[in-house]
């Protein structure tokens, strides 16, 4: 079903962000006036359970109408925004999902497993904590820190990016592109229900520091704002600190790097660079351990299997 659905949407190769087709042309005032009274009939009754609520979710509820009247009132834009609430469906729900993952009481390993099995890998010692050791002055942030630290927060903007430039190139790549992200984020859930594991920075506090802490510490001081975040306080909209294995940040930008493989060779070398700087920049920076590396590389790579096989089907 869900592979109809976006199949569906993938139809309509340009419709979505070009307003008055021929189609639309021919609709008459009679069509017109159905939308507006559509457009309309949305108001009012978000408005009328707006007062019946006590104005508890007008925000939700205009926001509702809203969308439901540009729907009506523009064909031309139905599908890309459909696409659009769907793909923001399938972030948001991982993450409202993800954040109660550690809640389910269904784990079968300690959370220090993960950090165990990999001190034991290489003699002892965590990689985070060798890189660190090499490459990062406590005292003093570099720019490489701050660069890999932009890699890691790229999480939140490249992948919608990709989204929006294969729906306007190729909608058959970004059909697999949405199936496969949706297929990774439920593998990925799938283990951090199972297999919880706390990152580097909270399994070996005394030797990793997380960067992307010190960072933003430091970026607050520098405002002024005389406020200073403790290691309980970084990232407060963190909802679940042991949700390390896999590296979704790994396993979403191998998604980035295959869907532009899909599009061009040159695509294909820039991908291929930024899943290798993500690979690199979440083990320094304190936030994954190497396995947390190779497992999203794992899981993004079946992820994309499965999705052209439900492509396919």
């Amino acid at each position: 079903m869900l592979a109809r659905g976006w199949q569906g949407l993938a139809r309509h190769k340009w419709a979505g962000f070009r307003m008055g087709s021929a189609g639309e042309g021919r609709d008459g005032p009679a069509n017109a006036g159905t939308r507006l009274l559509l457009a309309a009939a949305f108001f009012g009754a978000a408005f009328a359970i707006d007062l019946r609520t006590n104005r508890q979710f007008s925000p939700v509820l205009g926001s509702a109408a809203i969308y439901e009247s540009a729907l009506a009132l523009f064909p031309a834009i139905r599908p890309g925004l459909i696409a659009t609430t769907a793909h923001g469906g399938i972030w948001a729900g991982f993450n409202v999902a993800r954040a109660f993952a550690d809640d389910t009481g269904l784990r079968i390993v300690d959370v220090r497993l993960v950090s165990n099995f990999e001190r034991w890998l290489f003699g002892g010692r965590l990689p985070s904590s060798m890189l660190q050791n090499h490459f990062f002055d406590p005292t003093l942030i570099q720019p490489r820190d701050v660069a890999l630290g932009l890699v890691h927060a790229s999480f939140f903007v490249v992948p919608h990016g990709i989204a929006a430039l294969t729906w306007f190139r190729r909608r058959d790549v970004y059909v697999r592109y949405q199936m496969a992200t949706a297929s990774c984020f439920s593998l990925s859930l799938a283990a951090f229900i199972v297999l919880p594991a706390a990152p580097p920075w909270m399994s070996d506090p005394d030797r990793v520091t997380r960067i992307t802490h010190r960072i933003v510490t430091q970026a607050i001081a520098g405002t002024g704002s005389g406020r200073s975040a403790g290691p309980g306080e970084a990232f407060w909209f963190e909802p679940n600190a042991v949700a390390a294995m896999p590296s979704v940040h790994v396993a979403a930008a191998v998604l980035v790097f295959l869907a532009l493989g899909s599009l061009s060779r040159r695509g294909r070398g820039i991908g291929a660079l930024y899943a290798l700087a993500m690979s690199v920049a979440v083990v320094y920076l304190g936030e994954h351990f190497v396995l947390d590396v190779v497992a999203g590389w794992l899981v993004a790579l079946v992820a994309w299997r499965l999705a052209r096989g439900l492509a396919a089907s």
